[in-house]
């Protein structure tokens, strides 16, 4: 009776280890295919932590490769599943992609270097296993491009319009709360305050990082895609709205509590208080559109 149950057992564990191995042959040519992608890449990689590290409106791409492949990881089984005969047709943009990383090599421009992972890594994993295991991949192979396709300077010309539109909001909203503000451009003046809107105060850094949070929940959650694009587009005004705030508390702040409000641990603080704040917003906006990742906790039962 023993030796019969336990070769029932051994009979029902089979189909399980046939299921593993099964996932491990359609997911080895695609491991693969990602190791000599990043060894073709290693020279990108290295010139994006460059730029993270000296830009600290690009700091957010430390976090960027690990999220995206944790998500990768999550997705492994669904990949798996979804895996069948390769597609030829990926053959294009994989062809393009490679044709666009040989000419960002030969000129020298990195950006263009990681812009061509999405289309080349896309397309091999298309003509690999087919376009439905293709399309649960673009997600976080889309966010590890963007990561790699930063440089410095990227939104100058952005963060100026956003110094302009900060000040010019400030001063008016600071003045109607009781705080006499003159303003000569991005140049703010109350009492013996001499307020620069400078590059650092535009809100740049603060609407980059919650672009990436914003990618990231909408790449994950739930929702229609003109919802989830509703979304994303939300985050330019919460940020603009959130960066005003800041600065007119700093005047506001300044009478009672000095020069500490415009820079040390007291600013540091009330910086992270108010991206805190337009993150809860953004949050909120994505529940309300339906478009926040699904949050589930199982209960082990016991009996």
């Amino acid at each position: 009776m023993g030796s019969r149950s336990a070769a029932l057992s051994g009979f029902a564990a089979r189909p399980a280890a046939g299921g593993r191995i099964k996932a491990a042959k359609v997911l080895a040519p695609g491991l693969l295919a990602l190791f000599g992608l990043l060894a073709l890449y290693f020279h990108v990689f290295v010139h994006a932590v460059d730029v993270w590290r000296s830009d600290p409106e690009f700091s957010f791409g430390f976090a960027v490769p690990p999220v995206a492949f944790a998500v990768l990881w999550l997705k492994r089984r669904q990949v798996a599943a979804a895996a069948g005969q390769g597609n030829a047709f990926g053959l294009i943009p994989l062809i393009g992609g490679l044709a666009l990383f040989v000419l960002s090599v030969r000129i020298n421009i990195h950006a263009l270097s990681g812009a061509s992972l999405l289309p080349m890594a896309f397309g091999a994993v298309s003509f690999l296993h087919g376009t439905r295991a293709a399309r649960l991949t673009a997600f976080p192979l889309a966010f590890l491009t963007v990561s790699l396709s930063l440089y410095r300077g990227m939104f100058n010309s952005l963060g100026f319009v956003l110094q302009q539109i900060t000040a010019s909001l400030s001063a008016p909203l600071a003045s109607f709360l009781g705080v006499p503000v003159r303003q000569a451009g991005v140049d703010l003046f109350t009492g013996k305050l001499h307020l620069v809107v400078a590059q650092a105060c535009s809100g740049m850094d603060s609407l980059v990082a919650l672009l990436c949070l914003g990618a990231l929940i909408v790449g994950i959650g739930a929702g229609s895609m003109p919802r989830r694009a509703a979304l994303l587009s939300a985050v330019l005004p919460i940020i603009l709205v959130a960066n005003v705030v800041r600065v007119t508390l700093v005047l506001l702040l300044y009478a009672p509590i000095g020069s500490p409000v415009t820079s040390g641990p007291v600013h540091d603080i009330l910086d992270i208080a108010v991206f805190v704040g337009a993150a809860l917003i953004f949050w909120l906006i994505a529940g309300v559109l339906k478009c926040a990742p699904a949050i589930r906790v199982t209960r082990s039962s016991s009996v």
